[in-house]
């Protein structure tokens, strides 16, 4: 069993929002902060960050990121073409910072601690882009329309319960019933 602090120089967290990131370069060996700094979004953002990751690290690097396939996927996306291994971090529960507040810099510095004891086996790595997020996308969209059928459905039946159509409610509705309902 080998752990990331053993296997690493530096541990990169990243704090992921819609318009900003946060990053804190973390040496491996001791866990102390080097440094923290914030950056946007945007493609020059990220390349700034790359530039500040640079200054501040050597050797073997790997990026802690908070929502790989969301917010911070751009800037998985520019990690790893720039050569970093990047592996996904849960944000911590609230109980585990309960006293300690919550800013983005104290949660970039906790996904790069976090990652310090983790056996480098069971990362979390990013998963693939392209046609798999495409999909992922495609799925979510036909489980929000399922969601609303039958919240409808729902809300027709409660209404018919209310008033007589002469239809009987007591099952859920059937196509032909919500058919005769339309026309």
């Amino acid at each position: 069993m080998s752990i990331v602090a053993d296997t690493y120089n530096y541990v990169i967290g990243v704090d992921t929002h819609a318009k900003t990131n946060t990053y804190a370069v973390v040496a491996a060996d001791t866990g102390a902060l080097i440094d923290t700094a914030t950056f946007p979004t945007t493609s020059t953002g990220i390349a700034r960050a790359l530039v500040w990751i640079d200054r501040r690290s050597t050797g073997k690097l790997l990026a802690a990121v908070e929502g790989t396939s969301s917010y911070g996927a751009t800037a998985t996306r520019a990690l790893t073409t720039a050569g970093i291994r990047v592996c996904e971090i849960k944000p911590s529960k609230r109980q585990a910072r309960d006293g300690r507040g919550k800013t983005d810099q104290i949660d970039a510095v906790a996904a790069a601690r976090t990652a310090l004891g983790t056996d480098t086996t069971v990362l979390i790595l990013p998963r693939a882009d392209g046609l798999r997020s495409a999909l992922r996308v495609l799925l979510v969209a036909r489980h929000s329309i399922d969601t609303q059928r039958t919240a409808d459905r729902n809300a027709l039946t409660a209404l018919l319960r209310i008033i007589d159509l002469g239809l009987d409610v007591r099952s859920p509705l059937t196509n032909a019933q919500v058919d005769a309902i339309a026309a």
